[in-house]
């Protein structure tokens, strides 16, 4: 049986969110979510809550929570 390795993709420690948190989500560089962070404990995967949603185009609406994939954002703290 050929073993196989799974390559999980990382965010630098100051890049990765904090529970707690309220971020802008970028993905591909394009604010899609605000959102609030639930639980991360420095995986791979991070539940957030929708707070706004900053792309009408996308499924999630505020106040919708669910699981996302750490690496695929970016996490903006800056206000506008």
């Amino acid at each position: 049986m050929k073993n196989i390795h799974i390559k999980h993709e990382k965010l630098p420690k100051d890049a990765r969110p904090e529970s707690g948190n309220t971020y802008t989500l970028l993905h591909d560089g394009s604010p899609v979510y605000a959102a609030e962070i639930l639980n991360y404990g420095g995986g791979c995967w991070a539940t957030v809550r929708i707070t706004e949603a900053l792309d009408a185009t996308l499924p999630y609406k505020s106040g919708d929570t669910f699981d996302i994939r750490v690496a695929m954002y970016e996490f903006s703290t800056s206000q506008s």
